[in-house]
């Protein structure tokens, strides 16, 4: 092999390597790259689960204190219980009141008919 053409082989050799460095070069500053945007996602996540985590304890405390404060169905069945008993003892009254008034205006008959 004469010198000439030795020297073209290490010319081609050299140029595929040089091509092969630039590629990984641009390799890795897209790698810097996908890994900042990755740092800065999973630091955005982070920031997200501390946050749901917070107002999920904030719910738990509200949940619990709903469960306390809470009427159950048997609280409002008394209740409306109360309530119907308190108007059948009203209607009981106005009945007597009325009996009472078609009493006293049977009197007042009998009085203005004397």
């Amino acid at each position: 092999m004469k010198e000439r053409e030795r020297i073209s082989i290490l010319e081609e050799l050299m140029s595929e390597n040089l091509i092969r460095l630039d590629r990984l070069e641009s390799g890795q500053f897209d790698l810097k790259h996908g890994q900042n945007v990755l740092i800065r996602s999973v630091n955005d996540l982070n920031n997200l689960v501390w946050r749901n985590s917070n107002d999920i304890e904030v719910l738990k405390k509200d949940v619990a204190y709903l469960k306390e404060n809470m009427a159950t169905k048997q609280m409002f069945n008394t209740l409306l219980e109360a309530m119907t008993n308190g108007f059948d003892r009203t209607d009981r009254q106005f009945a007597r009141m009325h009996d009472e008034m078609v009493l006293l205006r049977q009197d007042v008959n009998v009085l203005k008919a004397r």
